[in-house]
């Protein structure tokens, strides 16, 4: 295998293929690209897996000879984001991957080609095509709400539905939830709903450009393939059955308010400084002329601030939040206001964009914290 191309251009294609490489495993071989140069075709294939997450990268090269070399992911990410903006050449030499560039020289020790995972294949058929920058919308307003605890697998991913004029999309950890609807008329073959693991579609989220207007996806009982651009990936699906999140939706919060974004966010991120890196405990006293936004922290102290540009409808009320969660919904709403709908202080409150759009809808639930 000889290969010659630019820093840059290679740098572009790969830069996020690490992230897909398990931190932690028993199959030392997972710590590797597997790296194809095709010579007739002039191009060069990186390939990336955790067995649960394959993505295929396919790009430009001047192919001299082809071949195929299996290398240490740290150790090629490393030396290419080292190296300057110049020409790099790969040379394959026995168990030996040579890569030059000006006055630098590495050789890599190269792993066993047999021993990679095998590489699905690309479908080509029964391919459904969505507007990739809503599908990054999407994932953008959800995944935020994905827990992080193990045990519990489908509170992991994203629970994606389907149909023929609506896509969905839902994460939850069981303390908030985040909703992300698409109002549209999609050709599939058959309505469908899967779990899929974030992994996989925060990868397709930092890839998705402006300038490549769609992606096409293939759902198999087990698997969905997504390839955009020059990017194929397949990740599987979690079995199980994602829960009615929709019993813990509030019908009756008739407390209002609505506020600027800005505004609340630079508050809270003052107020929070003093809260508790236990409870992360933010106090809210809500009426129809101000806010109060106080924290306390027994071994540090406590804060307060006031905020009377608002517009609230309803009954004084007292609610307190994980000013983590909280924030997290505001760094995902669109516009320049957000509206609070509460109930009581011990029941959810929901969030919402004050201006909606006619093809989508957010929606985000918040579970408040004790107050004592």
């Amino acid at each position: 295998m000889k290969i010659t191309i630019d820093k840059q251009d290679l740098q572009a294609n790969i830069q996020h293929l690490y992230n897909i490489v398990p931190s932690k495993n028993t199959m030392p071989i997972l710590t590797n690209y597997l790296i194809r140069a095709d010579e007739e075709r002039n191009v060069v294939t990186f390939t990336v897996t955790d067995l649960e997450i394959t993505v295929i990268v396919e790009f430009p090269a001047s192919v001299i000879d082809g071949g195929t070399a299996v290398v240490s992911a740290k150790n090629l990410t490393d030396i290419i984001n080292s190296l300057p903006d110049r020409t790099v050449h790969f040379i394959l030499e026995e168990e030996n991957l040579r890569i030059q560039c000006e006055h630098s020289k590495f050789n890599l020790l190269c792993a066993e080609t047999s021993q990679f995972p095998l590489i699905p294949q690309k479908a080509v058929e029964n391919v459904i095509e969505l507007d990739s920058q809503m599908f990054k919308k999407m994932i953008d307003n959800t995944h935020f709400a994905v827990s992080n605890e193990h045990n519990r697998p489908i509170f992991t991913g994203i629970f994606w539905k389907l149909t023929n004029d609506t896509q969905l999309m839902v994460a939850t950890d069981g303390k908030k939830i985040a909703e992300f609807k698409i109002n549209n008329l999609i050709d599939i073959p058959e309505e469908t709903e899967q779990i899929i693991p974030t992994k996989g579609l925060l990868f397709l989220d930092k890839v998705i450009r402006e300038d490549i207007p769609s992606v096409q996806v293939h759902v198999e009982p087990n698997r969905v393939m997504f390839s955009y651009g020059n990017y194929t990936i397949f990740s599987h699906i979690i079995e199980g059955k994602f829960p009615d999140y929709t019993r813990a939706i509030p019908a009756n919060n008739t407390n209002i308010l609505k506020i600027s974004k800005t505004l609340l966010k630079d508050a809270v991120k003052r107020v929070s400084l003093m809260a508790s890196d236990e409870t992360f405990k933010v106090r809210f006293d809500i009426n129809a002329s101000r806010i109060d936004i106080s924290s306390a922290n027994r071994e540090e102290g406590e804060a307060n601030e006031v905020i009377e540009d608002l517009n609230y409808i309803g009954d004084p009320i007292t609610i307190a939040f994980n000013y983590r969660y909280l924030n997290a919904i505001l760094n995902v709403i669109e516009s320049n206001e957000v509206e609070f709908r509460m109930g009581k202080a011990t029941e959810p409150a929901l969030f919402f964009n004050t201006e909606q759009k006619d093809d989508y809808t957010a929606r985000f639930l918040l579970m408040p914290l004790r107050l004592n």
